[in-house]
């Protein structure tokens, strides 16, 4: 699966799920980053306090 990190607004993303709601298309492109692994999301999520998107996420 792949993962779009947003350092701007500090969100995980699934990049299959995101829509508008998500608001991606906010955020400066350059302070994105898509990857493949998971074990760099949950270094992420669990050391640097981003969290996963509340929106695709949950689909």
């Amino acid at each position: 699966m792949k993962y779009l990190i947003d350092h701007t607004t500090k969100k995980v993303h699934r990049t299959s799920q995101i829509g508008d709601a998500c608001n991606v298309h906010t955020s400066v492109s350059n302070e994105r980053e898509v990857t493949e692994n998971l074990t760099k999301v949950n270094e992420f999520i669990e050391k640097k306090q981003y969290v996963r998107c509340e929106r695709c996420h949950m689909l």
